[in-house]
């Protein structure tokens, strides 16, 4: 048995929802926009509800790309700022505009003026507690990680940087337009990952000759899975590897 019935009209939250909306996130407006390249965008937010929020080099915000209530439907996408400053309540987020979804589209067609709400900032992991030397994988969706190595008290000093990319060109824009061209590593992608074993020799090679004391993995979860488990096996301890998946084929952002 099948009903059909004709289109709903949009609810307002109630006064109990607006509240509870109000308590948990923190709006925000975008107030610049920066195209680096074909693919990332610099988006700039602030807001007075970020004026005086803690933030340690390596937390994440999560920005509501859909849903003005909490009666949804909502989206939600987690990116690291790579600066926060408490005292003006200003966000810089450097997003990767590839493929289609929610966060993608939302940073192509981001403008100032373009208000959101946020949640956090709130811990993923400590940027300042790896210790140097250091060694650090990602992707694009690692950037602007990667960047906010510069907010911590050595920068980034120390620390080899090692990214399986898509486009060399397209990455080597932000690598050159953050001054990390001297200290990163660039790998193409390969079909059936086999530029991975290429990128293990880099990661390897860091803790062999430069005595890497710890090292930072995020981006593809199966990339991170096949370097931790080749760390592991060369000697490398636990403790001495941070690893944090930002997403995965077929699931949405972790």
């Amino acid at each position: 048995m099948s009903s059909t019935t004709g289109p709903s009209r949009p609810q307002r939250p109630g006064r109990l929802v607006s509240l509870l909306l109000d308590l948990s996130t923190r709006q925000a407006e975008v107030r610049h926009v920066e195209a680096i390249g074909a693919h990332f965008r610099l988006i700039t937010l602030e807001g007075e509800q970020l004026r005086g929020q803690r933030w340690t080099p390596g937390d994440m915000v999560q920005i509501i790309l859909s849903g003005a209530t909490l009666l949804g439907p909502w989206e939600l996408r987690s990116y690291t700022p790579l600066a926060f400053d408490a005292e003006t309540g200003a966000a810089k987020v450097l997003g990767y505009v590839h493929g289609q979804g929610p966060g993608a589209d939302w940073f192509a067609s981001v403008g100032a003026g373009t208000r959101c709400r946020i949640v956090g900032p709130r811990y993923a992991l400590s940027l300042p507690k790896a210790a140097r030397q250091a060694v650090f994988f990602g992707d694009e969706t690692s950037f602007s990680t990667a960047i906010a190595m510069r907010e911590t008290p050595a920068g980034y000093r120390d620390v080899r940087f090692i990214f399986e990319v898509n486009s060399i060109e397209d990455a080597r824009v932000v690598v050159e337009r953050f001054g990390m061209e001297d200290a990163a590593k660039l790998v193409v992608r390969e079909e059936g990952d086999r530029h991975l074993a290429a990128v293990e020799r880099e990661m390897l090679d860091a803790y062999r000759t430069a005595e890497a004391s710890h090292g930072v993995l995020t981006g593809k979860a199966s990339s991170i899975q096949r370097l931790y488990k080749a760390l592991k096996e060369a000697g490398v301890q636990g403790r001495q590897l941070t690893n944090v998946a930002y997403w995965a084929p077929g699931k949405k952002g972790l």
